[in-house]
């Protein structure tokens, strides 16, 4: 997968998956991302997360995602049209009365610019600013679910390291208020349609230089668009018997001032950040060099392969061995899939009676399976281990405790054919320091299998 095809969703689940997996590492998925992945660090990340993800089913529980995020989106998004076309009609009221031209700019417009004001020094200030923004995505966060949580972190985490999260933001809140101020503009239309009005400017103490001035300049733009400027001396000491020419002209200058100056920006708006998140959508990448992210690419480096054993083997002396328990229960026998979650059918068919199976694929299930054992206390215990992989020092200790309580204890190396001679090697050596007899080794399930059943029987 090379950068380009390489998508902003692959790279959100793989920020995903790094928070929702334990400290424990997953083995299988880091063999097969050094095997299957290109060169680059950031592309072996990615095909481990998507080896995970598609365990878990991430790439579904991404798309519940932002499905339910364009529904509270379209929600809230409909509530602020309906505001919008309730505000525009208690602004012009029921038409008994003139309409004081300030105050329905004001109504219609004012808190409207103050937001946008408010968004413009955010983003001079470097912070978001999107209130409305933030509450669309704040609702993200009560999606049930830890996969939905963890994708809600994981995609704030992602964005705000690229710098995009308050264009996120921003292109949420423009969405709303956009949809605001077309409520308020099919609510300005259909209410002069359907009802007279004559339209006034009333003060106590301003001067009519100053509504004359600001006639003037909100009808720059409107001029642009041939919309006839009316006369502001029209509306000092208006009443009901305004020509109806004069009418008119003042319900199209205000429809035009609403589109204009509380519409357009907004589109402008939703453009402006479209146009750069589709940019650093383009040029993120995962920061595969920060503190979080070491040790994986550590762990996937392709030298690791050619590595005998993860860990720094214990001096000389040191290795725990294996202490049978000294009162297995006969006849009962445990069989393990350790850290190989690729292996199908599990469980195997035709077990023989009193087998147990447990899948180990995790800290927390290390730690399932020990309690287990010691409930169960088998005469057998047979681990299936991966033999491309190097034993470490975990995994070494873990069969320690589990071989420490059962009778007898068996390893199966499975996938020995994949592997290195010097691997098997290394394993034989590893599972002979911890007490286990060359004759408890097999290489192929079904002799394994078969001498469960020998054991068992």
């Amino acid at each position: 997968m090379s950068d380009k095809q390489a998508s902003f969703k692959a790279r959100w689940q793989a920020e995903a998956v790094r928070l929702l997996q334990s400290a424990e590492p997953d083995r299988q998925a880091e063999a097969e991302a050094r095997e299957g992945a290109a060169a680059e660090a950031e592309q072996r990340v990615l095909r481990w997360a998507a080896i995970i993800g598609a365990r878990h089913q991430l790439p579904e529980i991404q798309s519940a995602w932002r499905r339910h995020c364009v529904l509270i989106l379209v929600a809230i998004s409909v509530l602020a049209l309906a505001g919008g076309f309730t505000t525009a009609l208690a602004v012009l009221g029921d038409g008994t009365q003139p309409v004081n031209i300030p105050w329905a700019l004001g109504g219609l417009l004012g808190l409207n610019l103050l937001m946008l004001l408010f968004w413009l020094l955010g983003m001079l200030a470097r912070s978001d600013g999107a209130l409305l923004g933030r509450l669309v995505f704040q609702l993200t966060h009560y999606l049930p679910g830890e996969h939905h949580k963890a994708l809600t972190r994981a995609f704030a985490t992602l964005n705000q390291r690229a710098d995009l999260m308050r264009w996120w933001l921003g292109l949420l809140s423009h969405t709303v208020w956009l949809c605001a101020m077309l409520g308020a503009l099919l609510g300005l239309l259909w209410t002069l349609a359907l009802r007279s009005y004559a339209f006034t400017w009333e003060t106590t103490i301003l001067s009519a230089d100053v509504f004359t001035a600001l006639v003037h300049g909100l009808s720059l733009l409107p001029q642009t668009l041939g919309i006839t400027i009316p006369d502001a001396a029209t509306l000092v000491g208006a009443d009901q018997s305004q020509a109806d020419e004069v009418r008119r002209q003042w319900a199209a200058w205000l429809t035009a001032s609403v589109a204009l100056y509380g519409l357009m920006p907004r589109l402008v708006l939703i453009l402006i950040s479209s146009i750069r998140l589709l940019v650093g959508l383009r040029q993120l990448r995962l920061q595969t060099t920060a503190p979080e992210w070491a040790p994986l690419v550590q762990r996937l480096s392709p030298d690791l392969n050619e590595r005998h054993v993860t860990d720094p083997a214990p001096e000389a002396g040191q290795t725990a061995r294996i202490v049978p328990v000294s009162n297995p229960r006969p006849g009962t026998s445990v069989l393990v899939a350790y850290e190989l979650t690729a292996i199908k059918p599990w469980p195997p068919a035709e077990l023989p009676e009193h087998t147990h199976c447990l899948e180990v694929n995790s800290r927390g299930q290390r730690q399932q399976s020990l309690s287990a054992l010691a409930e169960t206390r088998p005469g057998t215990l047979m681990v299936i281990c991966d033999a491309r992989l190097s034993p470490d020092r975990g995994t070494l200790h873990w069969l320690v405790n589990a071989g420490s309580l059962a009778g007898v204890t068996q390893i199966v190396l499975h996938n020995s054919e994949q592997s290195s001679d010097e691997r098997l090697t290394s394993w034989h050596d590893s599972l002979r320091d911890i007490g286990v007899d060359r004759a408890h080794i097999h290489h192929a399930m079904t002799e394994a299998l078969n001498q469960l059943g020998v054991h068992n029987g």
